[in-house]
């Protein structure tokens, strides 16, 4: 009975150890892939954007808790429109998808063939999209869009975004995430 029990309280232990070396390897990718969307340039501008600038958006205390390792921001300026790509990156699948968020984004619902699941708006000359991929969770804003002049909508800009993000994963080595 005492080997039995002594096996038994080695094979949770052990289990237990796997879960967390599981759970710090996620941690540790998450944060990789972080610190690469800091550092890299997307390889093509947006159309109507001519320069980029990398930063990202101090947590709060709520964001952490929700698994939020960190949000990098791109900053787009062009010669007509301006616009944002943040990507907020989870640790976890999990945690991307019982994190409670209302966007507020106002204004009337688009709808974007690329992304059937996105949440897409436009307010004045204002468009925003967010789109899960993983546990990234990206959030594209484009602002001073001109009626009657071709400008770059949230839908390019969000595809420019998933694309800048696959990228970034690859260079690190990290694989896509499965299709959702």
């Amino acid at each position: 009975m005492e080997k039995n029990l002594m096996r038994k309280f080695v094979a949770v232990t052990a289990m237990l150890l796997m879960v967390s070396a599981a759970s710090n390897a996620r941690a540790a990718d998450a944060m990789k892939l972080y610190q690469a969307l800091l550092t890299m340039q997307p390889e093509q501008m947006p159309e109507g954007f001519s320069s980029a600038t990398l930063g990202s958006i101090n947590l709060k205390p709520a964001s952490q808790q929700a698994g939020i390792v960190g949000i990098a921001k791109i900053t787009f300026a062009g010669k007509n429109s301006s616009g944002e790509m943040r990507y907020a990156v989870f640790s976890t699948q999990q945690e991307i998808e019982s994190s409670a968020r209302d966007l507020g984004m106002p204004g009337q619902p688009i709808f974007f063939p690329y992304f059937p699941k996105g949440n897409c708006t436009s307010h004045d000359n204002t468009q925003a999209c967010e789109i899960e991929d993983g546990t990234v969770m990206i959030l594209v804003i484009t602002h001073d869009l001109t009626p009657g002049i071709r400008a770059t909508t949230a839908g390019i800009f969000g595809k420019a975004a998933l694309e800048h993000l696959r990228s970034v994963r690859q260079s690190i080595g990290q694989p896509a995430p499965p299709p959702q």
